[in-house]
């Protein structure tokens, strides 16, 4: 191969036991690509927790359902940029944790669709690799990767159903038209 070609690898550091973490790489462009976690509250009669670039964590380390923004990366340039890495931390509060990624400051699709964005997953079952366009779907300037259903975190490609785009309320939407939130 040339000089000038680029092949992205996910590496992700020996996880404690029963922890997951997942690794999002894209191209050059757009410059800024979000990570939003919706993680179940082990209280079940309290609200989700968004994790983002806003909220870093959601519970302790060590607690029921900790997750953590590791890496919020921005300015990518001409040859890429650091990936963002998040980790869901044992032990995991029973119920549906959400994955998606959103183009930060994105006004349509066109941009995340073209950015080649991946999402690896690494679990104790091993890794997973998530790809925008073919796994999960793009609404708007979010791309719903996937979710993962504790206690086991078994992840499955996002659809309408299990990732409803009613999440982006939360956080990470496009506009706001009355009480009405695009994704």
């Amino acid at each position: 191969p040339r000089g000038d070609s680029h092949i992205p690898v996910a590496l992700s550091p020996l996880l404690v036991p029963g922890a997951s973490r997942a690794v999002l790489q894209w191209g050059t462009g757009p410059p800024d690509l979000d990570t939003y976690v919706t993680v179940p509250n082990p209280d079940r009669s309290l609200p989700d927790c968004l994790v983002s670039y806003r909220q870093k964590s959601c519970f302790r380390a060590g607690s029921a359902g900790y997750v953590n923004l590791d890496l919020d990366s921005t300015g990518h340039g001409p040859s890429g940029g650091l990936p963002e890495t998040t980790t869901f931390g044992p032990p995991p509060a029973s119920g549906r944790y959400i994955y998606r990624a959103q183009h930060y400051s994105g006004s349509s699709s066109d941009r995340l669709l073209a950015s080649g964005a991946t999402v690896t997953l690494f679990t104790p079952q091993g890794q997973r690799r998530f790809v925008v366009g073919r796994d999960g779907y793009v609404e708007g300037i979010n791309w719903f990767v996937f979710s993962l259903e504790a206690p086991l975190m078994q992840a499955t490609p996002c659809d309408r159903t299990s990732c409803p785009t009613s999440l982006c309320a939360a956080g990470g939407y496009r506009t706001r038209q009355g009480s009405t939130y695009l994704c």
